[in-house]
């Protein structure tokens, strides 16, 4: 299958630019780690499974900054494999940031955003290193800040979107999106917005992809206490194609947290909208978690132009105890694809993460998460099921040690998509901090 470079993720580079302005601001943490995987399965196959001996090196990183001129967060990682055979050495990568450069104060501000990671190439298929593909979706563009009268608030925005597959070229598109948005505080603790977006959608291959335009009117709700957090998004969303046909639909967000007591968190997150593969990617980066990503994980969205509306409800809950860790989470999520001949996706799934300190320098950890995904036409099916189990110790303030078990099943409607695989890691790292 045909592979071309990614365009490169360009926000490493404004982000740099703007820390010279304010360098005692910056922050910076870094992981370096290498280790030996036994993988009894490598290839992922259900008839003929090869085990073997891969050598891994990491970097890790995260960079932050918090001034009034600038607040910037960026994280990211590659890990090189080295196979015995089969595969040739591979370096995977992944990036997320945003850059919010204020360039005249409280009145223009320059905004990066990136998001750069490795997504399978078929999702129905299992991700062995020959189905995966770097893809990038890169923003940029200015915020107009103005007044309108006593506490409302004017933001004009308007962003450059480029989205970039390695494989998967009709991905490919340049976009272009203007937003209107009047903000009114209510209270201390309480705003009110109206918003109007436009987003033009232009793909480099117009013979497998449909340029269209996305009109969005909403009135967006956001509430903040001590213990609890809500965020209410209602309006309307239309789809404009260029040849004509269109589509509408009602647009409605929720976000809703609260904080029972200071070390626990319930969180829940629905969602009735248009969107498509790029704009989720730019969405998650918020909703990124937070320090240093430890693997480059493969994503299993569906690279595709079409656009499709989304209905979907998270489930989270998050306690964070002195010596206990743990987040339990479910989910449920339908994709209708709007263009002829995407399919319908159907998927739910539940996890639960658990961290436990023995000793002040040995950490235990465990997860369990299963997920079911289908598809209308053609009918597809898979069942996905994923447990480790990881024990940490730390020798130093910067060195640390992980021994971690990892087995992975899925099953499938097609007997190429079902496989089992263990996995035992052992790995030592470096931590400036």
């Amino acid at each position: 299958m045909k592979r071309h470079p990614c365009r490169p993720a360009l926000i490493s580079a404004a982000i740099a630019a703007a820390i010279v302005f304010d360098a005692h601001a910056v922050r910076i943490d870094y992981t370096l780690d290498a280790g030996i995987e036994r993988d009894d399965n490598v290839t992922l196959s259900q008839t003929d499974p090869i085990e073997q001996d891969i050598y891994r090196v990491g970097l890790g990183f995260a960079i932050e900054q918090n001034s009034s001129a600038v607040q910037a967060r960026i994280a990211g990682r590659l890990d090189h494999r080295r196979y015995e055979a089969i595969y040739p050495d591979a370096t995977d990568r992944t990036l997320d940031g945003r850059l919010n450069w204020m360039v005249i104060p409280d009145r223009l501000g320059l905004v990066v955003e990136d998001s750069y990671g490795v997504q399978t190439i078929d999702r129905f298929e299992p991700d062995s290193p020959d189905n995966r593909q770097q893809v990038n979706v890169l923003s940029l563009g200015p915020d107009l800040h103005f007044n309108l009268g006593e506490a409302l608030r004017g933001r004009a925005e308007l962003r450059f979107i480029n989205s970039d597959a390695e494989v998967t070229e009709d991905f490919n598109s340049d976009r272009i999106v203007g937003a209107l948005r009047a903000i009114k505080d209510l209270d201390a603790t309480s705003a009110l917005s109206f918003n109007l977006q436009m987003q033009d959608v232009d793909f480099d291959n117009d013979l497998f992809a449909r340029d269209h335009r996305r009109y969005e009117a909403y009135a967006s709700y956001n509430r903040r206490f001590r213990h609890f957090d809500m965020l209410l998004d209602g309006g309307y969303a239309r789809l404009d194609y260029k040849d004509g046909q269109s589509r509408n639909n009602p647009l409605l967000r929720a976000e809703l947290g609260w904080r029972p007591s200071e070390r626990s968190r319930f969180s829940v997150n629905a969602a009735n909208q248009f969107s498509d593969a790029a704009t989720s990617a730019l969405s998650a980066i918020a909703g990124a978690a937070p320090g240093i990503p430890e693997s480059v994980l493969v994503g299993r969205s569906t690279i595709t132009p079409s656009a499709y509306e989304q209905r979907s409800l998270n489930l989270a809950y998050e306690y964070t105890g002195v010596r206990t860790i743990y987040t339990l989470s479910g989910y449920t999520q339908k994709l209708e694809y709007v263009d002829p001949g995407a399919s319908t996706e159907e998927s739910r799934g539940v996890a639960a993460e658990l961290s436990y300190r023995l000793r002040p320098s040995l950490t235990i950890r465990g997860s369990a998460s299963r997920d079911r995904t289908e598809a209308v036409a053609p009918a597809r099916r898979e069942n996905n099921r994923l447990y480790s189990l990881g024990l940490e110790k730390q020798w130093s303030r910067h060195w640390s040690s992980m021994l971690e078990y990892t087995r992975y099943e899925r099953t499938s409607a097609f007997a190429t998509g079902e496989f089992k695989q263990n996995l035992i890691y052992l790995s030592i790292a470096y931590r400036n901090r």
